[in-house]
């Protein structure tokens, strides 16, 4: 019994010193405003890191695409873009001297002496086709059938029959006008009502060029052209299969047709020939000044000029989608855009840290980069103080031979270097986040488990020690419920530096192409940012993960600038008189 007492009393004060060695750090953390301040941080970021899925905005794997209606006009070097709708723009047209464009949702707006107004349409269809004879007189054609006729003021909505999507619409004259649309649909307009009229093709039609109620042509899918010719339609042989998106015409009779793969297609009043020009892309629009000044714009922000002999690309910054040109007081305008990849996009509200090259969001990435830069770091120093506290413990309580064998041991560690090392695992498996893992913990152990055997070298000549084996208790006994509570204190200090010296590596392999290729860290957002080219100009790409591993170090150093007193005690008294 009494024995049974007194190994219950020596487990109950080995448990009090083992909490009072643990305790004296957290006491010396709490006094320290610096290493409360690290300590808030990285709570902070642990918070951050356990709820990213429920803190980031999108999927960090999500591409974004964007959407906006845009005119763009450009003469020679002059460019400048307006932001007019949230929607595609498909139209543009002048009229009276002004410009007027139709777009997806039923969106209509003309402007006058620099400011867009827009127009309340009694349709939410998507409209892609406008002709006016007149400000107070025009048609608006898209899906769902849709025909509206302006006149007076007022719009009215034509009931054609046609449920499917009308892409041009061309008034004359007050009693004539053309409507195209899919499946070869053709409607007429006669002054008073739409009506059909046989179609030669089953092909989606496209485009309308008249120059009078007699002349014209129709293009569409297929390598379809249609002529239009005193009221009677006849196909055009032309040598393509290629779809075509838009025919002009003028009043020499001269033609230019442009359509899929850069397909472009002249008529010179007799017959069509192919032309060959610098782009493969599809080209969505085409207007003639004359024979020896043609204008073509299309996908990606082609803009192409023909001046007689050759091709030559229009300079504009923008590589969107275009869909439609017009000139304007002698300025070419241009409207857009199909959806297209918001890619290094600058911060906004909807994406706080901008975007990447591809259109991904960086607040997002950056918010599961935490995620694994903290896992790393916490896991990672937790192997290396448990190794490194075992290694130093055997090495320094049991001297001699072992003592020789483990320290040769850690040599030969520090000879290895670390990138290299990295690279070998890498090679030798596979990029994942376990061999991360293994090449800093593996490296890391060896100058833990070096300081702390010349604190047990120190702790195993103490007389508690010496008195211990007096009284039989075993080497296990002795090391880790005599001397290990002892260098608890200083086992907590080389956690931290552990820890910060892990996240620095974990970024540094990352960066360096070696981390996990398909799981997000601040290394490998950076790695990302510099294989673009884009970190010298997305400064919102390379900041806040830079940002956060400068926070996430700092922290850590002033929790381990703090508990320096456990090694150093003089410096316990230097900070003392520094809070004085």
């Amino acid at each position: 019994m009494k024995s049974e007492r007194k190994n219950k009393n020596l487990k109950k004060e080995i448990i009090k010193l083992y909490l009072k060695n643990i305790s004296r750090p957290l006491r010396i953390i709490a006094g320290d405003p610096l290493a409360l301040t690290g300590v808030f941080i990285l709570l902070f970021l642990t918070m951050v890191g356990i709820f990213a899925p429920f803190l980031a905005l999108y999927d960090p794997n999500e591409t974004h695409i964007k959407t906006e209606g845009v005119v763009f006009s450009f003469e020679e070097s002059l460019f400048r873009d307006e932001w007019i709708s949230d929607l595609p723009l498909n139209e543009i047209k002048i009229i009276e001297d002004k410009p007027y464009t139709v777009g997806d949702g039923g969106f209509m707006a003309s402007r006058e002496k620099g400011t867009w107004t827009t127009w309340e349409l009694t349709t939410e269809e998507d409209l892609f086709g406008l002709s006016f004879l007149r400000g107070e007189f025009g048609v608006v054609a898209g899906s769902g059938g849709t025909l509206l006729m302006y006149e007076n003021g007022e719009w009215r909505k034509e009931d054609t029959g046609f449920t499917g999507t009308f892409y041009d619409v061309q008034l004359v004259r007050e009693n004539f006008g053309l409507a195209v649309g899919q499946e070869g649909t053709i409607y007429k307009w006669d002054g008073t009502n739409w009506e059909q009229v046989s179609s030669p093709t089953p092909n989606d039609l496209h485009g309308i060029a008249l120059l009078d109620q007699d002349n014209g042509f129709i293009v569409g899918s297929r390598g379809t052209i249609l002529k239009w010719e005193n009221g009677n339609l006849s196909p055009e042989m032309v040598m393509t299969i290629r779809d075509f998106f838009d025919i002009d015409i003028i009043s020499s009779g001269f033609a230019a047709a442009v359509g899929e793969r850069g397909t472009i297609f002249f008529y010179n009043g007799q017959r069509w020939s192919e032309q060959y020009g610098p782009e493969t892309r599809e080209l969505r629009s085409v207007i003639i000044r004359d024979e020896n000044d043609i204008y073509v714009a299309g996908r990606f922000g082609i803009s192409l000029n023909y001046d007689g002999l050759r091709w030559d690309r229009v300079d504009n910054p923008y590589r969107r989608h275009f869909r439609s040109l017009a000139l304007f007081e002698d300025k070419l305008m241009v409207v857009g855009t199909d959806p297209y990849v918001n890619e290094l996009a600058s911060p906004t509200w909807a994406h706080p840290f901008g975007t990447t090259h591809i259109g991904r969001d960086v607040f997002s990435q950056v918010v599961f980069g935490t995620r694994t830069a903290l896992f790393i770091g916490f896991v990672t120093a937790l192997f290396v103080s448990i190794v490194g506290v075992n290694v130093g413990l055997l090495a320094g309580y049991f001297k001699g031979l072992l003592d020789d064998l483990l320290m040769r041991f850690v040599d030969i560690m520090y000879a290895l270097p670390f990138e290299p090392f990295a690279m070998i695992l890498v090679l030798v498996f596979e990029p994942s986040l376990w061999i991360v893992f293994l090449s800093i913990g593996l490296l890391t152990w060896r100058t833990n488990a070096r300081i702390i055997r010349s604190q047990v070298l120190s702790l195993s000549e103490r007389p508690f020690v010496k008195a211990a084996k007096v009284v039989g208790a075993n080497n296990a006994r002795i090391i880790y419920l005599h001397i290990a509570p002892n260098i608890l204190p200083l086992a907590f200090l080389q956690l931290a530096v552990a820890m910060g010296w892990a996240i620095t590596a974990e970024a540094t392999l990352s960066f360096l192409g070696l981390g996990p290729p398909r799981i997000y860290s601040w290394g490998t957002i950076l790695h990302a940012a510099r294989l673009s080219g884009a970190w010298r100009t997305a400064w919102w790409w390379i900041i806040p993960p830079g940002v956060l591993i400068m926070l996430t170090v700092s922290s850590v150093f002033f929790l381990s600038r703090s508990l320096e007193v456990l090694t150093n005690p003089r410096l316990e008294g230097e900070i003392e008189d520094a809070r004085d």
